[in-house]
């Protein structure tokens, strides 16, 4: 086996490690955000930022549900991604033992 093929699992590992620790932090975001939300003080602006302006929510459960949605839909992807990353660490582990072995 050549060099060639354990380099691009460590690569696709190395990317889709980076791509799980991105979309982690992004649901730790969301999640703060809606605590937050959940303890906004009635009466109180809540504002979103729609491209580079903020715009006053007038339907803030509307706002919470579609984080909470947004939430459910990371939490998917970052299962997904997890399993590609334990896969891809097992093929590892078996490229470095057969390239170990020659």
């Amino acid at each position: 086996m050549s060099t060639v093929p354990l380099e691009q699992i460590v690569q696709e590992l190395q990317l889709v490690a980076q791509q799980l620790v991105s979309v982690q932090t992004q649901i730790r975001e969301l999640q703060t955000t809606i605590d937050h939300l959940s303890n906004q003080s009635e009466g109180k602006s809540v504002y979103q930022q729609v491209g580079p302006l903020l715009v006053q929510v007038d339907d803030i459960e509307a706002l919470q549900q579609s984080l909470s949605e947004t939430c459910s839909q990371l939490a998917s992807h970052a299962e997904n991604l997890e399993q590609k990353e334990n896969e891809l660490r097992t093929s590892y582990e078996l490229a470095v033992k057969q390239f170990e072995s020659q």
